[in-house]
């Protein structure tokens, strides 16, 4: 079985100007994607990226960065099932042979190493169609309002019979984006999701997803 890991890239960000190489512990945050993979069991990496600086980054860590992510699929509205399209016709072309295309998003920096040996052990054992990672949410639905005109509702309506957490009714947990994994068959048929899905779940500390800057110094402190 061959699984081939994927670091989606693009140079441009709404939230933080360049977020991909904004630094942080004197590493950009890329890097902390690339370092754990050097200490995994990958033996096969890309970087699809529209920056060359990112692909310097990735040199000194032996990604492959030969694949050219084009400017129409380097747009904020990029969905990444269609750069993982785009990727796949790229490998065929280049007769690569894959089985498993292993996602790995760099606004994940607490992600181990660890984790990612985790799923490829799950990936060769059970043969899922797909996979991504989760974990327990930080808020549950039922702590969750809605304000409209001024006036809250719970966001659920069964919330209002529940006031401790411990007599939740079910567990909620969170899709954190550290880990996705995809069948090449499932790719093919345009879809991220495939019928024999398997949850992988995260520790918090594991699971933060960087969108702004207060979330660069909760993941600063945590690095540390």
């Amino acid at each position: 079985m061959k699984i081939i890991g994927v670091i989606p890239a693009r140079k441009g960000s709404k939230s933080i100007k360049d977020k991909n190489i904004f630094k942080i512990n004197r590493k950009s945050l890329i890097e902390y994607t690339f370092i754990e993979i050097k200490k995994s069991l990958l033996k096969e990496s890309y970087i699809l990226t529209d920056s060359q600086k990112i692909k310097n980054l990735s040199k000194p860590y032996k990604i492959n960065s030969n694949y050219i992510r084009p400017n129409e699929l380097s747009k904020d509205n990029t969905s990444l099932l269609s750069n993982l399209i785009h990727f796949d016709k790229w490998l065929e072309k280049n007769l690569i042979k894959y089985d498993y295309l292993l996602i790995l998003q760099p606004t994940s920096p607490t992600r181990s190493f660890l984790d990612i040996n985790e799923v490829i052990k799950i990936l060769k054992k059970k043969k899922p169609n797909s996979l991504f990672s989760i974990n327990n949410s930080a808020e549950h639905p039922y702590e969750s309002i809605k304000i409209k005109n001024s006036k809250w509702s719970y966001t659920l309506p069964k919330a209002k019979q529940f006031y401790r957490r411990q007599d939740f009714d079910f567990e909620s947990f969170f899709i954190n984006g550290a880990i996705y994994a995809i069948h090449k068959k499932i790719i093919k048929k345009k879809k991220l999701i495939g019928k024999k899905h398997i949850l992988y779940k995260m520790p918090k500390i594991r699971s933060f997803d960087l969108n702004d800057f207060e979330d660069i110094e909760i993941i600063r402190k945590i690095l540390k």
